[in-house]
């Protein structure tokens, strides 16, 4: 799905997403994430072991809200599907996020090196939108 350039100039701005996604025993979870928009796809990364990772290898449906902090009733939900775990990219991408939102690379922790990033690239499936022109 091609998302609308008014939609992509506001996932452009470095805020928090807020990534929905089911366990294999139905409970959801909700987890604050930082992401990427990158060619009509959204780039999320994190570690292994990470329940999120463990629920979107399951079940692929994510729903992603991402909201305005200056205007609470701005913001875009995404509704997509998981098309690709990359764990090749996953040092480099956790890097490129991090300078997007801290201005510096990622630093690793021993249990959190950068053999254990997996970046998850996100295919928007359906969009709603409020306040976004």
């Amino acid at each position: 799905m091609r998302l609308p350039d008014p939609v992509k100039v506001f996932l452009q701005k470095p805020l928090f997403a807020v990534l929905a996604t089911i366990s294999p025993s139905g409970r959801p979870q909700a987890t604050p994430v930082w992401y990427l928009l990158e060619n009509d796809h959204i780039l999320i990364n994190t570690s292994e072991g990470r329940k999120k990772l463990q629920n979107l290898k399951a079940n692929p449906r994510v729903a992603l809200t991402i909201v305005d902090p200056d205007d609470p009733y701005r913001y875009v939900q995404i509704q997509g599907k998981v098309v690709n775990f990359d764990r090749e990219r996953g040092a480099l991408d956790i890097d490129r996020l991090s300078m997007r939102y801290r201005g510096r690379a990622h630093r690793y922790r021993p249990a959190d090196g950068p053999e254990k990033r997996v970046s998850i690239l996100i295919q928007p499936v359906r969009y709603n939108t409020d306040g976004i022109k």
